[in-house]
């Protein structure tokens, strides 16, 4: 049985706690996940995604765009194949039969403005094409990773939001609905605070 969007979203956010709580331990309690690379976060993710595939599915880490393309069947060079940019990277890709992506995920740590709509918008234009070409790939997910003091996370958490729910009102090609949004943040105080959104982006039905 393929793996779920809930439990996708599930290991994304379970992958962010368990970087973050390596790293802590790992740093004798000095250093929090805005201290550790964003690789370390993307191959925890992976870990957890990883449990919950079905038989024939797989994970890549790194993939090339021009892969993920070609691999769903999408073809041409016009816009917004062209934005996608080829040559770009996805963090990590969910593959059918070892090669048909399915699925796309990007994890950013604290990502600036123009870095998180540049990200929603890679993400968009894939999901959409992968529709318009009837393939196995539908679905993307943009994990952000944010660390600070307890306000400015909540600062943070409120800022993304924002961004995402414009980004997405703005977008003629998502008829002005915003995707599925979830937010883990720990309930226990603590001097720094780590936390994630996951954002989940699916073509709306015709």
């Amino acid at each position: 049985m393929a793996i779920t969007k809930a439990e996708i979203t599930k290991a994304i956010h379970h992958g962010v706690r368990t970087a973050s709580d390596s790293y802590w331990w790992w740093s004798a309690g000095k250093l929090s996940l805005a201290d550790s690379p964003e690789y370390l976060v993307t191959v925890e993710v992976a870990r957890n995604i990883y449990d919950k595939l079905g038989e024939s599915e797989s994970l890549r880490l790194e993939m090339q765009y021009a892969k993920v393309l070609a691999g769903a069947g999408i073809q041409g060079r016009g816009a917004p194949l062209k934005a996608i940019g080829g040559g770009n990277k996805a963090d990590l890709v969910l593959l059918k039969d070892l090669n048909k992506p399915t699925c796309v995920i990007e994890v950013k740590k604290n990502p600036n403005y123009g870095g998180l709509q540049t990200d929603l918008r890679r993400l968009q234009d894939v999901v959409y094409a992968g529709r318009r070409y009837r393939g196995l790939l539908k679905h993307g997910f943009l994990s952000i990773c944010l660390s600070g003091d307890a306000d400015s996370v909540n600062y943070k958490i409120e800022s993304a939001t924002d961004t995402i729910n414009v980004f997405f009102e703005r977008s003629k090609r998502a008829r002005a609905k915003c995707p599925s949004i979830r937010k883990w943040k720990p309930d226990k105080d603590a001097s720094i605070v780590d936390a994630s959104i996951v954002v989940e982006i699916t073509p709306p039905k015709k």
